[in-house]
């Protein structure tokens, strides 16, 4: 029998509203967790595991090979790009 309430009304396309809040609050966990640690911060992928359950959400992978620039060299290329 289906409950219609918050726990199962479909906010997405395809992923029901819990699982949408817990692909958010990952992010967000792995981003708090970059600016904690003293090394240099990475661009954070959203890769969802492509299953056909709507609970399942997505989970966040770190791109070692492309390290955020640091706030004096995106203050630079911004000065860069108005120039032009």
């Amino acid at each position: 029998m289906l409950q219609i309430g918050k726990e199962n009304e479909m906010s997405g396309k395809f992923l029901k509203r819990n699982a949408i809040i817990d692909t958010i609050k990952s992010e967000e966990r792995m981003n708090s967790l970059q600016k904690r640690s003293d090394g240099p911060r990475y661009h954070v992928d959203t890769v969802s595991c492509g299953c056909p359950d709507e609970n399942c959400g997505a989970f966040h992978a770190i791109r070692a090979d492309r390290p955020l620039p640091t706030a004096r060299q995106a203050d630079e290329t911004l000065r860069a790009r108005r120039r032009k």
